[in-house]
């Protein structure tokens, strides 16, 4: 019977320590767009490659950047997302942005990390 309260306690931050992990913890996971919504404007992060290959415009009277992404199977996808990108945003490997998909392409309405 001594042995129940520990036993307990460290049940219970196991408990936490597993629901962090599911829910709470950030997937270091590269996104799969084909598994989004089409035309859902939830609006979701995505962690995706940053296609440097690709140009990098910003068009500040419209307020509005174009740059390109590659998906987990490295599928190309148009994005269109805000003028004001984060400074070493050109230099960044893979960035997490938050938007919806549409049809021709992903409207980032943030880019939230870049690594």
């Amino acid at each position: 019977m001594k042995y129940t309260k520990p036993i307990l306690v460290i049940f219970f931050i196991f408990v936490i320590y597993v629901v962090y992990l599911l829910f709470l913890a950030e997937s270091k996971e590269i996104s799969d767009f084909s598994k989004l919504g089409i035309d859902d404007n939830k609006n979701v992060d995505v962690r995706v490659y940053l296609a440097k290959d690709k140009p990098i415009q910003v068009d500040p009277t419209q307020n509005q950047s174009t740059f390109y992404v590659k998906d987990s199977n490295l599928k190309l996808y148009k994005v269109l997302g805000p003028a004001d990108l984060p400074k070493g945003f050109h230099d960044a490997e893979v960035i997490v942005i938050r938007g919806h998909l549409h049809h021709d392409y992903f409207h980032a309405s943030s880019v939230v990390k870049m690594e």
